[in-house]
């Protein structure tokens, strides 16, 4: 468990708040949530991921309160970024370009009672996202509501995170820390959720605007 961290303090819990506000009052931005690659496979009753999300990208500037909201979280998960570095001096040395950044591009996601990403799955893929999926060295998930009996369950680490509001927790993105949400059947659960990848911002931005 020692590359999954959490981060738990009252400007977090704040930024929940904020993101919970947010995504009641914007329901024009709200989408039927979707998993990168393949969403489904043969003999599957259901989707992998069910779920109400929200996408942004916090260096889009064209709907203000989107940008706001966006550049908070940005900044509240590179905090939490610099910490679990920090804490873990030998991650940096060995990933690749010793450099990391938050990517801009993330969702927000609600899950109604009963709905989840209840398929095992990681992070990391080889698929031609924008993201870029196979530059992904880390994940992290911003719980913004508490729900008992829901979270994120990591397979091999038999680890449970528990969803509680302002809770920030980063892990490995790759086949190491494959995961799932555990579904609550009674209550609903918002979360945003993204990657760190490897590399600079602005070499992304830079590859981004190409």
């Amino acid at each position: 468990m020692k590359l999954i961290a959490s981060y738990h303090s009252k400007g977090f819990e704040a930024v929940a708040d904020g993101v919970m506000e947010f995504f009641d009052r914007r329901q024009d931005l709200q989408t039927s949530g979707i998993a990168f690659g393949e969403n489904s496979k043969e003999g599957d009753l259901e989707p992998a991921k069910v779920s109400t999300d929200i996408s942004l990208v916090a260096i889009d500037h064209s709907d203000p309160e989107a940008f706001a909201i966006s550049d908070v979280i940005i900044r509240g998960v590179s905090a939490a970024l610099d910490h679990y570095l920090q804490e873990r001096p030998l991650f940096r040395e060995c990933c690749p370009e010793q450099s990391l950044f938050v990517n801009p591009i993330f969702n927000l996601q609600r899950y109604a009672p009963g709905e989840g990403f209840k398929r095992w799955h990681c992070d990391w893929t080889i698929s031609d996202e924008a993201t870029e999926p196979s530059h992904r060295v880390l994940a992290w998930i911003l719980y913004c509501n508490n729900v008992d009996s829901a979270g994120t369950e990591f397979h091999w680490q038999e680890h449970h995170v528990a969803a509680e509001r302002g809770k920030l927790v980063i892990f490995p993105a790759g086949l190491s820390h494959i995961h799932r949400g555990r579904v609550s059947n009674t209550h609903s659960k918002t979360i945003a959720s993204g990657w760190i990848n490897a590399g600079s911002l602005e070499s992304y931005i830079s590859r981004l605007a190409t």
